[in-house]
């Protein structure tokens, strides 16, 4: 049928004023107003002046400048991003947009409680005031110290880089106890990675915005995942002029809503990521496509090399070259065709800006630490790590240190393997005992994967203290809980933002001032620290944390470094490495102003001058690698390789792969989804309490599933009934389940929604790290 244009706009005047002239959607305007009068936690603002506060983010570790909408200077009604901030420029991601729903969350935690029945009986969580609180917490801590049992006390804290984490560190030093962990993040393998190849203790950063062709492997760069701050920047810079000036070819199993969007898709079975790299990296040495004076130069291990015995090893290029990374063997591995490995290894070496990625977006756990040593091989033969390369290191933010700390002995008798290894431990025994655990803005009981295993390291634990803003899994375990400030409540800062090669620090400051009785984490640092005394006191001298912070900031100061970005129009992304930028800051007086309004200060990427290695230069043999329960006669042990996913479970019993994905829609880790996020959630993803699993459709079909059907999914984790997808954005033979979902906790708006993937998820411990990472687990369907 064909419509003139006039005829068009007569239809589609009429359509509209039809639909103004029916009653239906003003009948369903007032249904829905009436229905929301039922939501507890709406917010009924009374009207008055209008004004807005300016600030910084800090539900993730992006650390993006919002601004709040306030009625009389009281009433937090919308938060919207800061057009000023030059990273951002106004855009804001869901969950901050989300964010006023969790200052006023009915799951909030009131003011300080005690388990007084048996633990995990939210019923038995009473109200005390803090002067009891406080006292029996000092008390305890006091006791254990004086005992010689300081390296009892364990804790877990969020993994978003913060001066909180480093006064959680300082505070664990000087008390005398090496146990004290961050959640997992995919920064972590990035970190570990730079680590082993160039002596560097920082992980690596990538300079998106300057890259023309990008190989990612598994990055989840449009679902908004982990740093949106970093991503987003170069997405627009991309994007300038309405044409993309940048080629994506993206890498994973699944069609993500990243891969949809790239330029080219290339799907390969789970956890074989690492197995095209090396089929990649095979073709561009044995072609001579690599930068070959770098190589020759300025990295150890590529040749045959000897270690300090005088013993012969292999180098790089013999394992790379190896038949079994050719492309026809690798291409059995991946379930691509030989031909399309070719391919994109022929664009990657011709692209004189060509980039590999991994870990960005991913913010939850690392991949095994062999196969970030193969991207990051990639990057070696590219070049991207010479000075002014596309691969550096986050520069770190000069900042003021913290006083010296004289060790306690009993630091000594810790671990420092990883959370994974270490609840492990803790629960067969294999240690002296944990007496007292304390969380900070963590919930491992859910986020963690194959998360049972800190659920059963609790039950050896006397004493589980949470300092939790919300009743979430973790903190309804909990024996003590001192409840934080939400985020719009209390100072606190953003030091750097992962994977970004410059340097970047802002101040978050209170909106509002704190709605519920309730404490800073910070404060409560300080004022255990001053109760002990000693040489825990005295590493900790500061009265409040707002003290803290303008000390940390004075350094910053004083360092003469950077700049504080007053205006949109800064070119932070376009900064070369090593470029002078001139402070507009005279002390930390003023600095702390200008960051108190909201800005954020920034410095250029950090020039690579040297490798900090044994050899001088960077290591493909990693030989600081320590092997454990492997013999490091095997050569491969010290360099970049492939290594096959090693699953328990029958495969006969479990026939089929588990994969987990992080929607655009879904928060994950510490935060639960808010009611406004869970509005975006489409109905093939979540209807109702019943979360969808991906199937492809050869796999329903061989399955005998149908739309929407009901199954029963069992891996050797657990259990959990699921409803059928049938999509086409899945791999034959693999089931992909979203995270994000089934928390227990919270309120009806946010529990008994859908399974917690992270109960069902198997994680593999790196042999090298003891980091735990996760690829997938086997699975089995049955018909409910």
């Amino acid at each position: 049928m064909n419509f003139a244009r006039r005829a068009f706009l007569q239809f589609a005047a009429g359509a509209v004023g039809g639909s103004l002239l029916s009653p239906l959607p003003w009948q369903l305007a007032a249904d829905s107003a009436r229905w929301s009068q039922n939501w507890s936690w709406r917010p009924s603002p009374e009207r008055g002046e209008i004004t807005k506060a300016a600030g910084i983010c800090t539900m993730c570790e992006g650390g993006c400048a919002i601004q709040a909408r306030l009625v009389n200077g009281n009433r937090a009604i919308l938060i919207e991003g800061n057009p000023a901030n030059p990273l951002t420029g106004g855009g804001i991601c869901a969950l901050g947009a989300s964010g006023l729903q969790f200052l006023y969350a009915p799951y909030r935690i009131p003011k300080p409680m005690k388990q007084t029945k048996s633990r995990g009986d939210v019923s038995g969580l009473l109200p005390v005031s803090w002067d009891e609180a406080l006292g029996e917490l000092e008390k305890k801590l006091r006791e254990m110290l004086a005992e010689g049992d300081s390296h009892d006390v364990a804790g877990i804290i969020s993994n978003r880089p913060s001066s909180m984490a480093e006064l959680w560190l300082q505070f664990f030093t000087a008390y005398g106890s090496p146990n004290l962990f961050r959640m997992p993040s995919g920064a972590d393998g990035l970190k570990l990675a730079a680590q082993l190849t160039t002596g560097k203790a920082s992980p690596f950063a990538f300079a998106l915005g300057d890259a023309e062709y990008i190989l990612s492997f598994g990055s989840n760069l449009f679902e908004g995942a982990g740093a949106p701050s970093a991503v987003f920047p170069a997405l627009r810079q991309w994007t300038q002029g309405g044409k993309r000036s940048v080629k994506l070819v993206q890498v994973e199993s699944r069609c993500s809503m990243t891969a949809s969007k790239a330029d080219r898709f290339i799907a390969v079975a789970p956890g074989t990521e690492a197995a095209l790299a090396m089929g990649i990296a095979h073709l561009m040495v044995r072609n001579g496509h690599y930068d070959v004076d770098f190589v020759k130069n300025d990295v150890f291990g590529f040749e045959d090399w000897a270690d300090d015995t005088g013993k012969k090893r292999e180098g790089f290029r013999s394992l790379v070259s190896s038949a079994a990374y050719s492309p026809e063997e690798v291409a059995k591995v991946t379930g691509l065709e030989a031909a399309q490995i070719d391919q994109v290894a022929k664009e990657f070496a011709a692209q004189p800006k060509a980039l590999a990625i991994w870990a960005v977006g991913q913010p939850d756990s690392a991949n095994g630490i062999y196969h970030q040593l193969v991207f990051a091989a990639l990057n070696v033969l590219k070049g991207n790590l010479k000075p002014n390369g596309l691969v550096s290191f986050a520069r770190g933010v000069p900042l003021a240190g913290l006083p010296p700390i004289r060790k306690d002995e009993a630091a000594d008798k810790g671990t420092r393997n990883g959370l994974y290894g270490f609840l492990d431990r803790v629960r067969a025994g294999s240690q002296y005992p944990i007496e007292m655990l304390l969380v900070h803005e963590a919930n491992p009981l859910y986020s963690m994967p194959e998360n049972k295993l800190f659920q059963e390291a609790l039950r050896k634990v006397p004493t589980l203290v949470s300092f939790s803003s919300y009743m979430d899994e973790t903190a309804a375990q909990a024996d003590l809980i001192l409840p934080d400030h939400t985020a719009f409540e209390r100072c606190d800062d953003v030091v750097g933002i992962p994977w970004a090669p410059f340097s970047y620090y802002a101040l978050s400051t209170p909106i509002l001032k704190p709605l519920l009785d309730t404490k800073h984490t910070g404060e409560v640092l300080l004022a255990l620290a001053g109760g002990i005394g000693g040489s825990v006191g005295s590493s900790m001298p500061w009265k409040s944390y707002e003290e803290y912070l303008k000390f940390r900031i004075e350094g910053l100061a004083q360092s003469r470094k950077g700049a504080v970005a007053e205006n949109p129009d800064v070119p932070i992304m376009k900064l070369s490495a090593g470029e002078s930028i001139q402070p507009n800051f005279t002390d930390g007086a003023q600095l702390w102003k200008m960051l108190k309004a909201g800005y954020c200060w920034y410095d250029s990427p950090a020039a690579i001058a040297r490798f900090e290695t044994v050899s001088g230069k960077l290591e493909l043999a990693c030989r600081s690698i320590g092997i454990k329960g492997a013999s490091v006669s095997d050569d491969k042990l010290y360099l970049p390789h492939f290594e096959h996913l090693n699953l328990s479970g029958d495969e006969s019993e479990f026939p089929l792969l588990l994969v987990t994905y992080k929607p655009s829609f879904t928060a994950g880790g510490y935060l639960p989804n808010p009611p406004f996020m869970n509005k975006l959630i489409p109905n093939s993803v979540l209807k109702g309490a019943d979360v969808f699993i991906e199937l492809h459709p050869d796999t329903a079909a061989k399955l005998r599933f149908s739309q929407s059907e009901l199954v029963s999914l069992q891996t050797t984790q657990g259990e959990a009934t699921v409803r059928v997808n049938v999509s086409a954005a899945a791999r034959p033979g693999v089931v992909y389940l979203p995270v994000g979902l089934g928390h227990k906790a919270y309120d009806d708006y946010v529990q008994n929604k859908g399974v917690n993937a992270n109960s069902l998820m198997e994680v593999q411990l790196d042999p090298v790290s003891g980091m735990g990472y996760v690829w997938a687990c086997r699975v089995q369907l049955r018909r409910v």
